[in-house]
């Protein structure tokens, strides 16, 4: 099979169900066209990151651009079907309805990826689901100024001709003529800076010439079977000021909204990340926070040969101390010695954990023992000086730790465990030691 019998597969699989629901009765067709042009959205988004079909020497037509060529395919037929001015309106919610949801929903996808939240059966690049709210808004604002265009040809080509096949030529240029206009105009707008930007228009002009011109097939066969609707809409056109001032106002209305609500959804997503990556009780990072950023904080050491060093704090006798005092004491205990952890060992670029049930991390990029030793120390003092009484400790009169420390400065012979291991055997050697302090051995 070449490339360009797989291209005009695709085409016609995206022509399949558009052409059938045309033939629809009204109240059912309506729905199916507006129904398949949201999924043709939402697969756009997908699709343009997924593959493109290279159909000549510099010309490429990614999966995105077969949605949007069969997303306006679509809009006409749904125009032409619907005759009537508040399509456009509908199509304007249409496209803030999903572009919201592939905005929101696609980047929470990439962020769920990158994070240890979920188990991934099948490695996904989580690049894929990465979009910008800028392309969104420039493409969605692109695809209104097409739309109106086009109706603009449409209403005033019937000054020329009456004739159904004539109009059907007209309108069939005038979609293959829309869809070259948007391949100069997305990359000059979008990459007006970029040094290549005449060869990429070029390129992607070919590309939607090439786009238009298949798309223009299953027209022509939707201006055949829709006769009907085709000459009623020829017959009495859209009133073109009706169509051009009525939305105005909503359009910026409508658009002024989405902003205020990407906004708040924003703010959201910022707040569930967080809410995704704290310790509940303590408010420090939780233990798949600690994961992640181990693993990027060992990548970048090892790439920029640093030291980074791994501290795991365990309080002494913890159980004895709920079994005392209850779980609120507990919880309560909890609390101050993540307050002590992460005031006391608070440094640029560290990060302070809980990592278990009374058990506390932390991460130093960059650093040796010998330049958080003191801080641990402090930690120990200022602990002590807390005074959160422990009758039933074996190690202190009150709430005390014991902590383990490594420190490696990564390479091919070591790995993340290796660190982990080390800094969790230390912590075992200072209960070991009988508890309430510092071990540390330099790997």
């Amino acid at each position: 099979m070449t490339t360009f019998l797989a291209f005009i597969i695709n085409v016609v699989l995206f022509s399949a169900f558009p052409l059938y629901a045309a033939m629809m009765p009204a109240r059912f067709r309506s729905p199916a066209l507006y129904a398949y042009m949201g999924i043709i959205l939402v697969v756009g988004g997908l699709a343009g990151a997924l593959f493109s079909y290279q159909v000549t020497e510099t010309a490429y037509i990614s999966g995105g651009n077969l949605a949007y060529g069969a997303f306006m395919m679509t809009a006409v037929m749904l125009i032409i079907s619907e005759h009537h001015t508040g399509t456009f309106r509908n199509m304007l919610r249409l496209l803030i309805l999903v572009d919201t949801f592939v905005f929101v929903g696609f980047n929470y996808t990439a962020w769920l990826l990158e994070s240890d939240l979920i188990s991934k059966p099948v490695e996904i690049p989580a690049d894929i689901f990465k979009v910008s709210i800028e392309i969104l808004l420039l493409g969605g604002a692109l695809i209104l100024l097409e739309i109106i265009l086009m109706l603009i040809v449409f209403i005033q080509a019937r000054r020329i001709t009456s004739k159904l096949s004539h109009l059907a030529i007209i309108y069939t240029l005038t979609f293959i003529s829309i869809l070259c206009l948007d391949g100069v105009l997305f990359p000059l707008i979008a990459l007006n800076s970029h040094p290549d930007v005449i060869q990429i228009i070029f390129g992607n002009v070919t590309g939607k010439a090439i786009l238009a011109a298949s798309f223009s097939v299953p027209l022509m066969i939707f201006y055949v079977i829709s006769r009907k609707q085709f000459a009623q809409f020829v017959s009495s056109p859209l009133p073109l000021n009706e169509l051009l001032s009525a939305p105005r106002k909503k359009l910026l209305d409508t658009l002024y909204q989405y902003e205020m609500r990407d906004r708040q959804l924003q703010q959201d997503k910022l707040e569930l990340v967080e809410r995704a990556e704290k310790d509940a009780l303590t408010g420090l990072a939780n233990r798949g926070k600690f994961n992640h950023v181990l693993d990027n904080l060992w990548s970048a050491s090892k790439s920029a040969q640093t030291p980074i060093t791994l501290v795991i704090g365990d309080i002494d006798y913890f159980k004895q101390f709920n079994d005392t005092y209850g779980h609120e004491r507990g919880d309560d205990c909890l609390r101050r010695v993540a307050q002590l952890w992460s005031d006391t060992l608070e440094m640029d670029g560290a990060l302070a954990a809980r990592i278990g049930g009374e058990e506390f991390a932390l991460l130093c990029p960059n650093c040796t023992y010998d330049d958080i030793s003191e801080r641990l120390q402090t930690f120990q003092a200022q602990l002590n000086s807390a005074a959160i009484v422990h009758e039933a400790s074996d190690a202190s009169a009150y709430v005390s730790m014991s902590i383990g420390v490594s420190s490696m400065t990564p390479n091919d012979d070591v790995n993340i465990r290796d660190l982990y291991v080390a800094a969790d055997d230390n912590l075992y050697r200072a209960k070991k030691a009988g508890r309430n302090s510092i071990h540390f051995d330099a790997s």
